[in-house]
């Protein structure tokens, strides 16, 4: 009988450690998944609002600046009539202007408007490289339609997996980038983020960029779809209507930038002021 006890004390004892076992399991679990789980939102959440092109208006110089009276009583010439070389035009002291193609860095914005100051800034971001060969490598390929790097362009500002890309902006890519940057593309990208996450990822973040953000994942949703075009991904990337912050730097203010002073219009143009003094 005392072997009996014994035995069924033992199996109780294994029965009962085995149930504490199997809850201690659940719980550690449940730790793991919920751990697993934030770390999976952070990783979304770091993916998502990591910016391609950090640059900003905080890298402009808003000090060497002149007013859009600059200049005013001066005839320019065309910048196209001074000599180019490879390393770019050489300019004598002088005042000049130019029409010139642009592009949008980043989706969510208004398009430029005749309210809005500008100034010259660096290009910043961890994509910085491939978007300045993008736009450069441009000029060997007239044959290639501006719509297409600038959708191409936005495919980069949104973080797009490459692989949703339609085929012809695959080959705009090929033509216009290395294959180094290629692979690099290839392991960028996210796919569509769901409403519901995406209004959890951006619930604490300033308006501003939430639609950023916003206009992005629609981009990047165009993108994975079978077909889309231009218009549609110019829709989300430039919001309708004006900004209606008031710029603190006002209408063709004119900012230096290496020995020159120069003047943005939105109607793309620029001006630029070579002096004698600025390069001594």
């Amino acid at each position: 009988m005392k072997k009996i006890f014994l035995l069924l004390s033992f199996l109780m004892f294994i029965g009962i450690n085995a149930q504490i076992f199997d809850a201690l399991k659940d719980v550690a679990k449940k730790k793991v998944t919920e751990k697993a789980t934030n770390l999976v939102g952070e990783n979304v959440k770091n993916a998502v609002t990591q910016e391609a092109i950090t640059t900003n208006f905080k890298d402009c110089d808003t000090q060497n600046i002149k007013s859009p009276e600059f200049a005013s009583d001066k005839t320019f010439k065309t910048l196209c009539s001074a000599d180019f070389t490879e390393k770019g035009y050489v300019l004598t002291p002088g005042y000049y202007e130019i029409e010139l193609k642009s592009f949008c860095l980043k989706a969510g914005t208004y398009a430029p408007s005749k309210g809005d100051g500008y100034l010259y800034a660096p290009l910043k971001g961890p994509k910085k490289e491939i978007v300045s060969k993008l736009v450069k490598n441009w000029y060997s390929h007239p044959e290639i339609e501006q719509n297409d790097v600038q959708a191409l362009l936005w495919a980069i500002i949104a973080k797009a997996s490459f692989k949703n890309l339609s085929t012809d902006l695959q080959l705009v890519a090929a033509k216009l980038l290395s294959p180094k940057d290629i692979l690099a593309l290839n392991k960028m990208g996210l796919d569509f983020v769901p409403s519901g996450i995406m209004s959890d990822l951006k619930s604490s973040l300033p308006k501003p960029l939430q639609l950023v953000l916003e206009a992005e994942n629609k981009m990047r949703q165009l993108f994975s779809s079978s077909s889309y075009n231009y218009s549609e991904l110019e829709k989300y990337a430039m919001l309708a209507g004006f900004n209606t912050e008031k710029s603190s730097i006002a209408y063709g203010t004119w900012g230096l930038h290496h020995f020159r002073f120069l003047g943005f219009l939105p109607s793309k143009r620029l001006f630029t002021y070579e002096s004698e003094n600025l390069c001594t």
